[in-house]
């Protein structure tokens, strides 16, 4: 085939993919134009009422649906308290789903007010009254300023306390209380039924968990009670118990 006749054709299939480019370009205007917003979906809300996420949400009905900000709607809507994340799309003709994914509190923290924490250790919101309250508390907060990876890392190592405890037969039937992280890098645990308090050093907590749930099955099995126990090393832990009344 000649040089010639070759640069032809190229120019034609050139020509013809710019003419569908551009056939589609215009027909995405004209829907565009013509296409409005009629119908706002909000899916997986539970805690978060729907009325909050449309008002964050901020989009008027009967607005061009091409012209619709995705990403900065689903923003607004992630800075209600309870929204971990949020997914928003066009349904066409004329719909807009929002979909949220709610965070799910493991424990309060008192701060300088009594906040919600989520499962990655965020405090995420101030607790207004008559909200649920049967969480483990965090304390040792209020007075101290701390960095946020500091602060971070301690309340990360006390909620893992709380899900490894949670493994755990005598353990999870004992429940936790509170935690009290302080400035010398230890911690102090109270426990829910019998309010034993657990005094032991930060780190290894897989470890400490599963020393201290054979302490429970030991005294357990002797019908004993603790008043305390502090924990100094795997095969070093010393038991207070009550007095038997």
């Amino acid at each position: 085939m000649k040089k010639g006749k070759k640069l032809f054709l190229v120019g034609i299939a050139v020509a013809v993919i710019a003419f569908i480019w551009g056939l589609e370009r215009g027909t995405q205007l004209l829907l565009a134009s013509h296409l409005e917003l009629n119908t706002i979906e909000v899916r997986g809300f539970q805690r978060t009422d729907q009325q909050q996420i449309m008002e964050a949400a901020s989009v008027p009905l009967k607005t061009p649906i091409f012209q619709l900000d995705l990403k900065e709607i689903a923003q607004r809507v992630e800075a209600l308290p309870w929204v971990r994340s949020c997914e928003v799309r066009r349904v066409l003709p004329d719909k807009l789903s929002v979909r949220v994914i709610e965070r799910q509190p493991v424990a309060l923290i008192r701060m300088n007010m009594l906040y919600y924490v989520d499962e990655d250790g965020t405090p995420f919101k101030k607790i207004a009254p008559g909200e649920p309250l049967d969480y483990p508390i965090l304390t040792g907060w209020e007075d101290q300023e701390r960095k946020k990876g500091e602060w971070k890392e301690l309340i990360g190592e006390a909620l893992w306390f709380i899900r490894e405890v949670q493994d755990q037969p005598h353990l999870s039937r004992e429940g936790i209380s509170e935690i009290n992280c302080n400035a010398f890098g230890t911690m102090t645990i109270f426990t829910t039924k019998e309010g034993t308090m657990i005094h032991m050093s930060r780190g290894e907590v897989g470890l400490k968990v599963r020393r201290l749930e054979e302490v429970w099955e030991r005294t357990a099995e002797k019908h004993l009670s603790m008043k305390y126990i502090l924990y100094e090393a795997p095969d070093r832990i010393v038991v207070g118990l009550k007095e038997r009344g």
